[in-house]
């Protein structure tokens, strides 16, 4: 028999080198290669009394066996084996894009058209329909008509025809002020279109003439909502003093902001600005401008649809990009829903449009802080968890999107999760590091990863593994002077003889052997 002088045993790690996924068809997977993985096996000693030590508590071999050879033993098993490689990463939710507060710089307003005293002001919080009177001017009755031509001049049976006479004819109708049907909306001012203004006169307290005056009637587009008040009654007024703001964005003081951490869906209030909602709706283009009767444009088609969805969409609501009637409609009353004014308008700054839900990352602003245009309330992050690794540019074959790993939480809990991205564009590591690829990895179970953000984690990927196969301690293979491997295998009697071995996968102080007489259960020495 061949004595221990005669051999060497591998007690090494193996080194291995990138190359693509491959099925071995013996049941191993390999994304490895080494041909000369076993060379440097020759010239290891044999002497592992450590190792030695451990894996006799590992074989529970007979004592007897363990008497009458020459060292320890333990025994051939059927089992997978499994190589992993482990990177650092970090578990969290990733910083998103920030909030910021905007405002448009052209909030809607109605100025006077008259010359005198301001003696009365709708209240403000009220809506102003078609037929009411918005304010006074020396007791003289401003009123609000439905139409989207400006009135410019002053209307009576010596006016000219045109577009302006049309919406007065059809304001009069609609308010009732021509029940035996006498006036044909047709642009002309007639002596029944006179009729007509001298009863809407006596109905509002103005002075009876059959003449609308400029400046006794406002043209718009639909209800006003009164916003705020900004001309005093007593104060002198003339043609262009701005005297109601119909809507405007919300800028001011903040009087309520969710928390860090808070998941807000489409239709959920983000914060108040002096009691006024800042809402997260559906969307993927972003508010831009102010949106009001007569506007078109995909931004319109996108809040159609919000609306709509949100089931707001009644009276006729059509989404295809026009602000209309039907839309101010919707508009209203899902501002009442909200709490907001019910103004008809989506001011700049009263909706934030995103795809998805929003996780809050970071709270920029308290209640009480003061918000402006530009100013950057709060910060988003993903809605889910999910670890980041640098994966180095050398390792960039490593991993894949789909491969499954297993992710080590700080607490030692492991959980299984799988590679969602993988960056194509090497990034410069800092301070002149290395490259690297930018790799995101989604756990299966968020829920384990609770009340974790920014936490380090170790992941494990699987990079070769070899499925039932026979396998034996490292330091049972002998590499034999005349070359090839063997191990000695004890037998019943206790006598020892060898059985060359053909070493396969490494993984965790076991290798692979395949070789004729070699069956699971056998015990060989451990040298």
């Amino acid at each position: 028999m061949e004595t221990i002088d005669d051999r060497t045993a591998n007690d090494g790690t193996e080194q291995q080198t990138a190359s693509g996924d491959e099925d071995q068809g013996d049941g191993r997977r390999s994304r490895w290669r080494s041909p000369l993985l076993w060379a440097g096996i020759a010239l290891a000693a044999v002497v592992v009394a450590a190792g030695a030590f451990w894996l006799a508590a590992v074989t529970g071999g007979d004592d007897q066996a363990s008497e009458e050879t020459a060292g320890n033993t333990a025994t051939i098993r059927a089992t997978d084996l499994v190589v992993t490689e482990t990177l650092d990463g970090t578990l969290g939710f990733g910083e998103g894009d920030p909030i910021v507060a905007k405002a448009s710089q052209d909030a809607e307003t109605i100025g006077s058209g008259l010359n005198g005293t301001l003696t009365a002001t709708a209240a403000e919080g009220i809506i102003v329909e078609q037929g009411g009177v918005i304010y006074e001017v020396d007791r003289q009755p401003v009123a609000v008509l439905y139409g989207d031509f400006p009135a410019y001049r002053p209307l009576s049976t010596r006016s000219e025809d045109g577009p302006d006479v049309a919406q007065l004819e059809a304001a009069l109708v609609a308010l009732g002020f021509d029940p035996d049907g006498e006036i044909v909306v047709d642009e002309e001012f007639t002596s029944a279109t006179a009729a007509a203004v001298e009863a809407w006169q006596e109905a509002i307290g103005a002075e009876v003439d059959g003449v609308v005056a400029q400046g006794e009637i406002v043209f718009t587009e639909g209800p006003v909502y009164v916003d705020e008040v900004l001309a005093s009654v007593g104060g002198s007024v003339g043609p262009g003093t701005p005297i109601i703001a119909t809507s405007s964005s919300p800028t001011g003081t903040i009087t309520s902001i969710v928390d860090d951490g808070a998941i807000v869906d489409h239709g959920d209030v983000l914060y108040e600005v002096e009691g006024r909602p800042v809402v997260l709706l559906a969307g993927t283009l972003p508010a831009y401008r102010t949106m009001r009767q007569g506007t078109s444009g995909d931004d319109v088609a996108q809040l159609e649809q919000v609306l709509a969805d949100l089931g707001f969409g009644g009276d006729g609501l059509v989404v295809d990009g026009v602000f209309d009637a039907a839309t101010a409609g919707a508009v209203a009353a899902w501002q009442s829903a909200i709490g907001a004014p019910p103004d008809r308008v989506v001011d700049l700054g009263e909706a934030v449009f995103s795809p998805g839900s929003l996780r809050i990352g970071s709270v920029d602003r308290a209640v009480g802080d003061s918000v402006q245009d530009g100013v950057t309330v709060m910060t988003t992050s993903a809605a889910t968890t999910f670890v980041a690794v640098e994966l180095s540019a050398g390792d960039q074959g490593l991993l894949a999107v789909g491969d499954a790993v297993t992710v080590e939480l700080p607490d030692g809990t492991q959980t299984r999760a799988v590679v969602t991205e993988v960056g194509t564009v090497a990034r410069a590591g800092q301070e002149g590091g290395a490259p690297y690829f930018d790799v995101t990895i989604v756990l299966e179970d968020p829920a384990a990863a609770t009340g974790l953000d920014e936490a380090p984690v170790e992941v494990a990927v699987v990079t070769d593994s070899a499925e039932g196969v026979l396998a034996v301690p490292v330091t049972a293979l002998l590499a034999l002077a005349e070359g090839g491997y063997a191990v000695e295998v004890v037998a019943e009697d206790g006598s020892t003889y060898l059985v060359g071995a053909e070493p396969g996968l490494f993984a965790d102080g076991f290798v692979e052997v395949t070789g004729d007489g070699l069956e699971a259960g056998m015990a060989v020495v451990i040298p």
